[in-house]
């Protein structure tokens, strides 16, 4: 009697491939697990398909069989990764529902949805039943002892990087708390007010990738004359990510990769404007398991948290700054020229201390570093984690706000939306809806940029300001740059060279 073939999940296939290319020989192996070197071959020969399963957490899978309603599949596959990612319970008989609606939609007759086919669907895509706070522990657990060592093992902790996005109100300011809290933002006037930032950093902490920014206008009024914008910038009509956005932007990493002959780990969340990206060569996207965003994406463990603290002491920074000033409006109108420049100064600030110390909370490092939060030089330390309301109740100049005011501005956009809610209609389109708006921009936008006289006394003010308080040879090198490069600027512009 023939013996029983044996068949390897995903996860032991990777293993045998590891083993592999860490130098085991064909046979040995077979001998190990028991099955011809025929079939050992045949791993090895698939390993780049096996390798795309694994980074989607396709792990207990020992067959893996592709739809025969590939439309309905993907549609049905984009609507539950939504609902899930609102807290909503699905049944089976719920997915057969919404899936005779997609079939419908792509006009595909004779496809009656039936509980088995939801079955291989679930089988497909991973997708298990109510994940409860033990059981998503569980999943963290075995994800990282099983699943992790494998995916890292040829990325040293500078080349392991983790991205993930926020949406954050930058128009509001203290006292108007109250009219944001709750909101999702997913449409309607409070789009005007608000931007999506992607951020991404290395487990090392010291590479951060330029924030990606996305607001509402292609070119907002404000950036009229602006040569630089230290961030990467794009747009669409709900300033939100969308899956082409990702792509142009993960590609355009990956061809820089190439120029420097480098090959990183990417770590993102399993999200519906997150799409696999196949012809990549020097960047391994590896997906997060589904529902563990919250437990395993290391941007979520403190990063975004402070520079968007940080952002907000920078603004209460301008409010008093103001009051100061006597001014007639103690709340300054931001633009997003504005938000650009001080979310950049936040990002710049976070220490990379805070970054490796926020992936091993994730449970992806191995050890916490110690020391300072965060400092930008020997002399200068400031603490990245401060919450607003006790850094602002220091301040000689009390904000006329509640301190639970200002707690509840601190984190007032936490929920607010960062992608399309794939509505149905959307979904059977393939709607990416990536227009961008050139009308929305209000008078506030447009704010004249500082002539060259403007630029040079404030230069020499600066100066003087940084020469008189700071004893730092690496910030008063920065100045003289600066300086320089201000002085250039006034002296051309007294010349034909500009007139």
């Amino acid at each position: 009697m023939a013996s029983k073939r044996k068949c390897f999940s995903v996860e032991k296939k990777m293993e045998i491939i590891c083993r592999l290319e860490a130098g085991e020989r064909n046979v040995t192996l077979a001998k190990e697990y028991g099955v011809g070197h025929t079939t050992i071959a045949t791993i090895n020969k698939n390993k780049e398909k096996i390798k795309t399963l694994f980074n989607n957490n396709f792990l207990k899978k020992k067959r893996v069989r592709a739809s025969t309603q590939d439309q309905v599949d993907k549609a049905l596959l984009q609507w539950y990764i939504m609902q899930r990612s609102q807290g909503v319970t699905l049944s089976g008989p719920q997915l057969q529902e919404k899936a005779n609606f997609f079939a419908k939609q792509f006009q595909i007759e004779h496809f009656n949805c039936s509980a088995s086919w939801i079955s291989r669907f679930k089988v497909r895509h991973n997708i298990g039943g109510t994940v409860s706070e033990e059981s998503l522990s569980v999943q963290k657990s075995e994800w990282l002892t099983k699943v992790w060592p494998i995916l890292r093992k040829d990325f040293n902790d500078e080349d392991i990087f983790s991205a993930a996005e926020t949406g954050l109100f930058y128009k509001l300011t203290p006292d108007k708390t109250l009219q944001f809290k709750g909101e999702k933002c997913t449409e309607g006037k409070l789009t005007k007010e608000r931007i999506t930032l992607l951020v991404a950093a290395n487990m090392s902490g010291n590479l951060k990738k330029p924030l990606l920014v996305i607001g509402k206008s292609i070119l907002p009024r404000c950036f009229q004359n602006i040569q630089y914008l230290p961030v990467d910038y794009y747009s669409n009509r709900q300033a939100w990510m969308t899956s082409s956005i990702f792509m142009n932007w993960v590609r355009h990493w990956d061809a820089e990769l190439q120029t420097q002959n480098k090959k990183i780990l990417l770590l993102v969340d399993n999200c519906p404007t997150h799409p696999q990206i196949g012809d990549l060569t020097n960047i391994t996207l590896v997906f997060l398991p589904p529902n563990t965003t919250s437990v395993l994406q290391p941007m979520n463990q403190g990063i975004i948290r402070v520079i968007k603290s940080t952002f907000r002491k920078n603004l209460v920074l301008k409010i008093i700054s103001n009051m100061d000033e006597n001014k007639d409006e103690n709340y300054p109108k931001i633009t997003i020229l504005d938000a650009i420049l001080m979310i950049n100064d936040a990002w710049q600030q976070l220490s990379p201390l805070t970054i490796a110390n926020s992936f091993k909370h994730s449970g992806l490092a191995e050890e916490i570093l110690d020391g300072p939060s965060s400092s930008f030089s020997n002399d200068i330390e400031i603490e990245d984690d401060i919450p607003l309301s006790v850094w602002a109740g220091a301040l000689q100049n009390q904000l006329p706000i509640l301190k639970e005011e200002l707690d509840e501005y601190d984190h007032i956009d936490n929920g607010v939306a960062i992608c399309e809610e794939p509505f149905e209609e959307r979904i059977v389109k393939n709607d990416d809806n990536d227009d961008s708006d050139d009308n929305v921009e209000d008078q506030n936008e447009d704010v004249p940029a500082p002539n060259v006289l403007e630029a040079f006394k404030a230069a020499e003010i600066l100066n003087r300001f940084v020469h008189s308080n700071f004893n730092d040879e690496s910030l008063t090198h920065s100045i003289s740059l600066l300086n320089n490069a201000v002085r250039y600027c006034y002296y051309m512009s007294k010349t034909d060279y500009l007139n």
